[in-house]
């Protein structure tokens, strides 16, 4: 595997932000403690669910309660207001900086998020890190379409092409487009999928680094 696209995931491969989702979540519903733990169990158990989508299901399928539009925006901006701040000043993973550095210098990079596209923009272009980037894809995108639109547009061979995710769904959207994966270790599970897993951005940029 020579790798010559990188695509990655943003929340537990590049910013450690992954907690302070969880904690969002937690907050929008610590009103219903009764319902909290299968609320959290529901968030926790589906990474590549976006959050409107999460916050539907919870407030139909767990509270019973109507999900009208005047209820999505009011969770929306709690959470983004929640969220914001955080992932602003929140670390880098491990070595990111530096990766996104040497590896931008010799081929394109690629983001493919779940968030909103304006609210991920605004958090890379205050971190500085939207230079790196050749094309950011956010929601409404899914990973996998992301994926496969990077291949059809770039016009590499799938073994030049590596996703790195931090989480069981983003290695089914690589294993589903064909494309070589590895696993960032933010504390979820992979559920034993044969894949090479490091603990940080440093490490990783060690093992490409041997390939190239």
């Amino acid at each position: 595997m020579t790798p010559k696209i990188i695509i990655l995931d943003f929340d537990g491969v590049i910013v450690e932000s992954v907690g302070i989702k969880d904690q969002a979540f937690a907050m929008l519903f610590q009103t219903y403690p009764q319902h909290l733990k299968e609320i959290m169990a529901y968030h926790l158990s589906h990474n590549a669910t976006i959050r409107f989508e999460k916050f539907r299901y919870i407030t139909e399928e767990i509270l019973h309660q109507k999900y009208t539009e005047a209820r999505a925006q009011e969770l929306q901006k709690k959470y983004s207001q929640f969220i914001l701040e955080r992932i602003m000043q929140c670390s880098l993973v491990k070595g990111a900086k530096d990766f996104l550095t040497y590896f931008s210098e010799s081929m394109p990079l690629f983001l493919a998020s779940v968030n909103p596209a304006q609210e991920l923009e605004e958090i890379l272009h205050k971190r500085n890190l939207q230079k790196f980037f050749k094309r950011i894809y956010a929601h409404p995108w899914l990973k996998k379409d992301a994926i496969l639109d990077i291949l059809n547009s770039e016009n590499k061979p799938l073994s030049e092409t590596v996703f790195i995710g931090d989480s069981l769904e983003d290695y089914i959207a690589a294993r589903d487009t064909g494309v070589f994966f590895i696993g960032r270790n933010s504390g979820k599970s992979f559920a034993g999928a044969k894949i090479p897993i490091y603990p940080d951005l440093e490490q990783i940029k060690q093992y490409l680094g041997s390939c190239v």
